[in-house]
């Protein structure tokens, strides 16, 4: 299942890859995509952590206890503003091409 599922992010990968480098309209248009799934994941984690962290029902496994890391929650939460800020600026912004 982990195979399946690494290929078929490999494949994706590079048929998105593709389309950005043969179309500008396809690269604008993957980059805005990219930007809405960024923004809506970051939503909804951010959500979720802090409610988990409001309502004091973090489950102390090892994994869950992640959630309770300032670090953790500091630098996550920079990467998502990070990544949706490049993103948005290198929409339209066609690469060269040789």
């Amino acid at each position: 299942m982990i195979f399946i599922i690494g290929a078929g992010l490999a494949i994706a990968a590079g048929i998105v890859g593709w389309i950005s480098y043969r179309s500008k309209l396809g690269h604008s248009v993957l980059g805005g995509l990219a930007a809405i799934a960024i923004f809506l994941a970051s939503t909804v984690i951010a959500t979720a952590a802090t409610r988990t962290i409001m309502d004091n029902t973090v489950y102390m496994t090892e994994i869950h206890s992640v959630l309770e890391s300032p670090t953790f929650i500091i630098s996550t939460g920079y990467l998502m503003v990070y990544g949706l800020a490049r993103i948005v600026a290198g929409i339209g912004r066609g690469t060269a091409r040789t």
